[in-house]
């Protein structure tokens, strides 16, 4: 499982890469996983048009599938970020967000 960062902190702490080239693809049409410099983390911050997170996708199995989910349809957007791994772990929330930074209401259990 993908750890979950503080969407708003990585938007406004984390630097924005652009997205992956599609001529670097494999053979399943996913791009290969950025260039991750020692000691940062790479953080996919996607939404549904509802909510929005931030996932670790530092790893290239999770982002692949992070990546093929987006590619699929089941996330509108998709940014790439990579944050300071020391400060990643400060924000580290397991939250999701509504688009416009207001916390998700999590239904009560039943």
């Amino acid at each position: 499982m993908a750890r979950h960062f503080a969407v708003l902190a990585v938007q406004a702490e984390g630097q924005k890469l652009s997205h992956p080239a599609i001529d670097g693809a494999d053979a399943d049409g996913l791009p290969d996983l950025p260039e991750i410099p020692a000691g940062s983390r790479l953080v996919a911050v996607v939404n549904n048009g509802e909510w929005q997170s931030a996932l670790d996708v530092t790893y290239p199995s999770v982002y692949r599938k992070i990546y093929r989910r987006y590619q699929e349809g089941t996330w509108k957007a998709m940014d790439i970020y990579l944050i300071d791994e020391r400060r990643a772990n400060q924000i580290e929330d397991g939250r999701r967000v509504m688009m416009n930074g207001q916390p998700v209401q999590d239904p009560g259990r039943v």
